[in-house]
C-alpha cells in the first residue's frame, strides 16, 4: 500500500517551514539581534549624540516604510489591472472593507505624532522618538492608498460603495 501524493500532503510542509523559519528568526533577534542593536544604539549616541542616532533611525525606518508603500502599490496596481482572483461577494465593496484600515491609519498617524509631541514638550530633546511620527504618517498613507484602491476596485466591479442600512 504506497502513499498517493496530494496537494493538501505538499501544502503541509511548507507552512510548518514557514512557521520553523519565523520561530528561527526569533530566537536569533532575542540571542543575537537586540545585543547587537543595543551595542549599534549605544555607539550612535557616544558618538554622535541623541540627534544623529534620531536621524539614523528616521532614515532607516523611512527607507523600510518607503519599500513597505512601494510593494503595496506594485499589488494594487497588479490588482487593478487582472482583477482580484478572489473577489468580495455582491453584497459587500472593497470601499466598506476598507474603512477599517483607514480608520486605524488616521489613529497611528495622531499617536505617532502626539506621543513624540508629548515627550518632547514633557520630557526634553533627548526622547525625540523620531521613528514614530514616520511610522503613523506610512500608516496613514497606506490606510488612504487602500482605500483609493478599494474605490477603483469598486468601480472596476461597476457597483457603487453599499449604504450601511443593508450591511
Amino acid at each position: 500500500m504506497g502513499t498517493e501524493n496530494s496537494a493538501e500532503d505538499a501544502a503541509a510542509p511548507k507552512g510548518c517551514r514557514r512557521l520553523l523559519w519565523w520561530i528561527a528568526a526569533w530566537v536569533l533577534w532575542t540571542t543575537v539581534g537586540d545585543d547587537l542593536m543595543m551595542a549599534v544604539l549605544d555607539w550612535m549616541v557616544a558618538v554622535g549624540g541623541y540627534g544623529f542616532s534620531n536621524a539614523v533611525l528616521g532614515l532607516l525606518t523611512l527607507g523600510v516604510c518607503f519599500i513597505g508603500i512601494q510593494r503595496s502599490h506594485v499589488r494594487h496596481a497588479r490588482l487593478e489591472d487582472q482583477g482580484d482572483p478572489e473577489p468580495l461577494p455582491a453584497v459587500y465593496d472593497y470601499a466598506t472593507q476598507a474603512q477599517a484600515g483607514l480608520y486605524l491609519g488616521w489613529g497611528a498617524a495622531v499617536l505617532g505624532w502626539a506621543i513624540p509631541a508629548l515627550l518632547l514638550v514633557f520630557v526634553g530633546p533627548l526622547s525625540a522618538l523620531t521613528p514614530a511620527p514616520i511610522i503613523g504618517t506610512t500608516a496613514l498613507i497606506y490606510g488612504r492608498m487602500e482605500m483609493a484602491h478599494a474605490q477603483a476596485m469598486d468601480a472596476r466591479r461597476r457597483q457603487p460603495p453599499a449604504s450601511a442600512g443593508h450591511l
